[in-house]
């Protein structure tokens, strides 16, 4: 009796053992801080906003930090994108093209465009077949030098002004099968770091590079897309004061400069709100708070302002995840949006 004891006592330990497994975590494995423990999929987020209205189009703009940084996150860029639901995705920083085009092929009823002038910190559009159609693209001012000359003509080294990432301009047309509407959407990501000091003597100063930029971007909106319906998103790596004011932005928004009247930001509120509703929270940096990522459109869009809705997507609520495990995982930047009625 003893033996026979003793022998179903082994079986059983055994079976404990192999229940248990071994090796490395998988992207669910609760050790890996994805998964909640209980069955359910750990990239299931019923806290996600969904961004899609009736009639409306809907743009959302988003660093997403070295895309893809970490093993999980395709998985959850995904499935936040399908849960959103918007119609047009702008996003900053694909260290990896064919990640990208991985996870968009994977998704139903979207499709991508991607640059090819900016290296390893790209740009792509994501666009919803069924509302969207890509009519061609625009790679501003690749084809100037990418590199300080030291004089004070910012025009003959655009390229350098942009911190070697020409903005992607996206010819598109939106439609819900009743009504329509052409758009040039531009994808920015301007040099970071520095201050919010304008330095014109020095050409290599970073916020002289941004404010540059802007000048640029403003000069050629008002003298070639001046009737077109013109919406320029990305980060802008306004650092410093976070005001209308600061060099960076001042071309599109500092009403004591004449271009801003062909301008509106329209997430000036939460540029001028408080910290807690910016776009980088700055969750595992020692640099404060700063609202970083803008969208911005033209005088013949400003018609439609009466039925704009703009705000921050707020990444540790939608996922109910850890704010530093967002940053390692998704992004240090969360995703602004905007829509409205055409």
């Amino acid at each position: 009796m003893a033996q026979l004891i003793n022998k179903l006592f082994i079986v059983l330990l055994l079976a404990i053992i192999a229940c248990g497994g071994g090796g490395s975590s998988s992207p669910t494995d609760p050790s890996d801080g994805t998964d909640p423990g209980d069955g359910t999929d750990p990239y299931d987020f019923p806290n996600a906003t969904n961004l899609d209205q009736l009639s409306q189009i809907e743009i959302v703009t988003w660093n997403i930090r070295q895309f893809p940084q970490h093993s999980t996150t395709t998985s959850y860029v995904k499935s936040l994108l399908e849960a959103w639901n918007a119609d047009i995705y702008l996003f900053q920083e694909i260290s990896s093209e064919s990640e990208l085009i991985s996870m968009v092929n994977s998704m139903n009823d979207y499709s991508y465009v991607v640059d090819e002038e900016s290296g390893n910190l790209g740009f792509a559009l994501v666009y919803k077949n069924s509302t969207v159609t890509f009519n061609s693209k625009n790679e501003l001012w690749a084809d100037t030098p990418n590199s300080n000359d030291g004089d004070s003509d910012y025009e003959n080294n655009a390229q350098y002004q942009f911190a070697s990432r020409p903005p992607m301009e996206n010819y598109i047309t939106w439609t819900d099968g009743t009504k329509s509407m052409d758009l040039y959407v531009m994808d920015v990501h301007y040099k970071c770091c520095g201050d919010d000091t304008y330095d014109s003597s020095d050409p290599s100063d970073e916020t002289n590079r941004r404010h540059h930029a802007s000048l640029l971007l403003t000069d050629y909106v008002i003298n070639n897309r001046a009737s077109d319906n013109v919406i320029i998103v990305g980060d802008f790596n306004n650092t410093g004061s976070q005001s209308v004011d600061n060099p960076t932005i001042s071309p599109f928004t500092d009403p004591n400069i004449s271009s801003s009247t062909n301008f509106l930001m329209v997430d000036k509120d939460i540029l001028t709100g408080p910290s807690s509703g910016y776009s980088w929270q700055g969750w595992t940096s020692s640099y404060s708070a700063a609202h970083f990522d803008h969208i911005i459109i033209n005088q013949p869009l400003f018609q439609y302002g009466g039925t704009t809705t703009t705000g921050v997507i707020a990444l540790p609520t939608e996922t109910n995840t850890a704010a530093t495990t967002v940053a390692d995982r998704i992004s240090d930047h969360q995703p602004v949006f905007m829509r409205f009625y055409p």
